[in-house]
């Protein structure tokens, strides 16, 4: 039996794809260690994982009000600085196996390359190449603002790379990728498909398709709809700070009797902050996305790749409206596919909404493209498909 630890950090998006994968690894007789935050220690215990403690709450308290790059690239350092003297010192006295680590777990990659142990990383959302962000003039643009200078960030990130890089006498820069680290073996829950220049990527990132987690304790929710209405469908993410003026457009553009609108706004945003509700939305802080996407006809999104992988799945066109510059290439992916369109949010209104949803539901390229892309999601092999790689991946390390 050999014996693995996953570092993740504790986040729906980064942690959900990965349970299935977890499950089936104990399953077939692997002894799994996961770490996270202690709020995600019941659904990993769930999988048969042990479930390990890093012990530092703080190093998780990062601010999601900005969508910057480089500052979640030195709030990572800060953690990676914050966790990584536990982590090798717990590695040092037990030697797991092999490790897994997701893109953003910095600390799993340098853990790995330090005792050199077998390593695969977990990519929740497609991996960066620089030739996305030029294809567009859109991406252009949200790239520069994801990387722009002039807020402090890049000497915060230097900071804290140079203060991780001290104390844990790194010498390679290349052990240090606070934003997407990768390893011998890198599982990406997507296709090459939808992979933008997936030809820039070699064999060794495996991409096995959506792992949609359907165990979720979500409360039922009566949807209520009129013959002939369209269902829409609004939900932009819960880790950024929401945008009522974002919410209070879709009120404006769908207040319309032609459509059924049911609106999740998070748990930032109050709906009484929002006016008056026209009587044919449903708006809630959080809403049981999977059994509404069964129903949608338009599905108004952030862009991140969980939301995507589950509206491709239900064969639900989108319009995108991103916060980051992965979300951002994710929802010009999805245009590029024919499977609806990216709005800027910087520009939006209510009136380009409705223009938007009106000419998603009506272009007949939409179901075959996103038939195609489901497809592709399903070809890839899914959880079956990692667990066979990870084995290949042992046998060649020499691990039972």
């Amino acid at each position: 039996m050999s014996h693995a630890w996953f570092f993740n950090i504790p986040t729906h998006g980064h942690i959900n794809p990965t349970l299935p994968l977890v499950r089936e690894l104990v399953r077939q007789g692997d002894e799994v260690t996961y770490f996270a935050g202690p709020r995600f220690e019941e659904k990993i215990r769930a999988t048969g994982a042990a479930y390990g403690d890093y012990g530092d709450a703080y190093a998780f308290e990062q601010s999601r009000t900005v969508a910057h790059s480089v500052l979640q690239g030195s709030q990572l350092a800060e953690a990676a600085t914050a966790i990584l003297p536990g982590v090798l010192a717990k590695i040092e006295k037990e030697r797991p196996d092999y490790l897994l680590f997701d893109m953003s777990a910095p600390w799993g990659s340098i853990a790995a390359q330090r005792y050199k142990i077998p390593a695969v990383a977990s990519f929740p959302h497609l991996p960066f190449n620089w030739r996305a962000f030029i294809s567009d003039s859109r991406l252009l643009k949200k790239g520069y603002q994801s990387l722009r200078p002039g807020h402090g960030y890049y000497r915060a990130l230097q900071r804290q790379t140079g203060k991780l890089a001290k104390e844990q006498k790194l010498r390679k820069p290349s052990e240090i990728n606070e934003l997407s680290s990768s390893a011998e073996l890198n599982i990406v829950f997507s296709s090459r498909y939808f992979q933008p220049f997936e030809e820039n990527f070699d064999d060794s990132y495996l991409y096995i398709g959506p792992v949609i987690n359907t165990n979720r304790p979500d409360e039922a929710l009566q949807i209520e709809r009129e013959p002939g209405q369209k269902l829409i469908y609004i939900a932009v993410g819960t880790l950024y700070q929401a945008n009522v003026t974002f919410f209070q457009h879709c009120l404006q553009a769908f207040d319309y009797e032609r459509y059924a609108v049911i609106m999740s706004v998070g748990k930032a945003v109050d709906p009484a902050d929002l006016g008056p509700i026209p009587a044919n939305f449903t708006v809630a802080q959080f809403v049981p996305q999977l059994a509404i996407l069964d129903e949608a006809d338009l599905f108004i999104t952030h862009g991140g790749m969980n939301s995507i992988n589950e509206a491709v799945m239900a064969l639900v066109p989108m319009i995108g409206v991103p916060n980051t510059i992965e979300q951002s290439v994710n929802a010009f992916r999805v245009e590029q596919l024919h499977g609806g369109l990216y709005l800027e949010p910087q520009k939006l209104t209510a009136e380009k909404l409705q223009t938007a949803a009106e000419q998603v539901l009506a272009d007949l390229q939409v179901p075959p493209g996103l038939a195609k892309i489901r497809q592709s999601f399903l070809d890839a092999g899914g959880v079956p498909t990692a667990v066979a790689a990870i084995r290949t991946f042992k046998q060649a390390h020499g691990i039972a």
